[in-house]
């Protein structure tokens, strides 16, 4: 038998304007998927501890100020602290005026909808599960709100009004930073917070592409979609994929599953974020190279020490695996012949000179160092010891610590 289905409140109760598109948009939510069940209803006396202990999220197209008791708002903010998801679409951000903690969780309060038309959105997190499936920019005919008691340090914007597609003096537009979000999420305690400004209209609560944003934050705000793991044994060195200690500074691979939420993305410069996924180390995010849904190549911080590594991406956090470092650990990318020179591209030394063996002789270094590349990168270059010939194995060690064996035709 399969997992018993995730269970939702889909809440449609109007103290003010009254949509028609919620008679739409009830059979929309209860169809969206076969893992979430969709309850609907208008009573509002079901918001209690007890009313929603067997719920795993709440999801609210209401509008007006909700006769909800103080017993009622306090089980819902902790039903969502606690751990569990809380939606809402269009007008769930017009009701409520007077409960300042309500704002605060959905993360703004309705100020108008200066256009209803056709406009062009653009995404704003093509990494998140709820948007990943849309294009970069795309057109939708809707009442488009805007918001007060708004900031992007509380919420990730998912879309936003691309605001050459209207009048920005139109009658009624009370922002002057042109940054209009219609979608986004946010933590809230435990919790998951999605919303969405759009779902006037019959017409959007019948677009596929409506329909699967929908679905797709029914199945986050519920915990339904995998978060990213990453194997058992794999935390390793970027250069061997020797798994096991990690040198501080050094370049290091992950590998295991959905460490992004499908994308695949490469970035140099090394950001904290790449394909939406952060790599934590003891806490702190760490520069970033590639990122895709089986491997992520970062680098860690030169003052890293023992604890505990983990990937968080849109579905959240995963299992953290313990992280050992030691003063060195070195690993052999590739190796170049320059005459009597041998460049070796490592990781992991340490900031060490490391004894460099050409078969079984140890050879004179010249160098080690950075190497010419991204941070963590080494470079040691060694004199390939006289009478050596054929294929021969390269191998560094620092301490205790060696590398995996390169073969090089001398």
């Amino acid at each position: 038998m399969g997992a018993a289905p995730k269970r939702v409140l889909y809440v449609t109760h109007s103290a003010g304007f009254r949509h028609g598109s919620i008679e739409t948009s009830i059979p929309v939510m209860q169809r969206l998927s076969p893992s979430i069940e969709v309850t609907a209803t208008e009573d509002l006396s079901r918001i209690t501890t007890a009313g929603l202990r067997d719920f795993d999220g709440l999801f609210f197209f209401t509008s007006g100020e909700l006769d909800l008791s103080a017993e009622q708002k306090a089980a819902l903010l902790e039903f969502v602290r606690g751990g569990k998801g809380f939606g809402g679409a269009h007008s769930a951000t017009d009701t409520l005026y007077t409960w300042p903690e309500y704002g605060e969780m959905i993360g703004a309060v309705f100020d108008g909808h200066p256009w209803a038309q056709e406009v062009s959105i653009d995404v704003d997190d093509p990494y998140h599960p709820a948007t990943r499936h849309l294009a970069p920019s795309f057109r939708i005919s809707d009442e488009i709100y805007q918001f007060r008691s708004f900031s992007r340090e509380r919420v990730n914007v998912l879309l936003k009004l691309d605001t050459r597609s209207v009048d920005p003096r139109a009658p009624g537009v009370n922002r002057t930073d042109g940054d209009f979000a219609l979608t986004w999420t946010r933590a809230y305690g435990m919790g998951r917070v999605f919303y969405t400004a759009l779902g006037h209209g019959d017409e959007t609560w019948l677009d596929a592409r409506f329909q699967t944003l929908l679905r797709q934050a029914l199945l986050w705000l519920t915990g339904e979609l995998p978060r990213p793991e990453i194997a058992p044994d794999g935390v390793v060195n970027a250069a061997s994929f020797a798994a096991g200690a990690v040198a501080p500074g050094s370049l290091i691979s992950l590998f295991g599953a959905d460490l992004t939420t499908g994308s695949s993305a490469t970035a140099p410069d090394g950001p904290l974020k790449l394909a939406g996924s952060s790599v934590l180390v003891n806490g702190a995010s760490i520069p970033l190279m590639f990122a895709s849904p089986g491997q992520i190549n970062g680098r860690l911080p030169p003052g890293a020490v023992n604890g505990e590594i983990a990937v968080e991406s849109a579905t959240g956090r995963g299992t953290a695996r313990p992280l050992r470092v030691e003063a060195a650990a070195p690993g052999i990318f590739s190796i170049a012949r320059e005459g009597e020179i041998l460049s070796i591209y490592a990781t992991g030394l340490g900031g060490a000179t490391p004894v460099v063996n050409v078969g079984s002789v140890r050879a004179e270094v010249r160098y080690a160092g950075p190497g010419p590349g991204p941070a963590g990168l080494d470079l040691v270059q060694a004199v390939i010891p006289a009478g050596t010939t054929g294929r021969v194995a390269v191998t560094l060690q620092v301490g205790e610590g060696r590398s995996n064996a390169v073969e090089v035709e001398i």
